[in-house]
């Protein structure tokens, strides 16, 4: 259940992975989103969300809650 594109990377698993192959530089993760989940990114840019995790979804124009979004550029931001 991850979705990809050219801008960012949605879903635990697949963000694991990018950061491991060292794809993904920047994770923002909602203010709920599970620790042992923060804690399998290992060295990246981490930002706290204001919100939660449907907030977070919502703030991407998901119809579901997102717990962590990944970015390959570093300087990337919400809109």
């Amino acid at each position: 259940m991850a979705k990809k594109d050219s801008k960012i990377v949605i879903g635990a698993k697949e963000i694991t992975k990018g950061v491991k192959a060292g794809s993904i530089k920047k994770v923002i993760v909602a203010s709920n989103c599970p620790q042992s989940a923060v804690g399998k990114l290992g060295n990246v840019k981490i930002d706290v969300f204001d919100g939660d995790q449907t907030q977070l979804g919502t703030k991407l124009g998901k119809p579901f809650p997102v717990a962590m979004v990944g970015f390959a550029d570093i300087y990337a931001e919400l809109k």
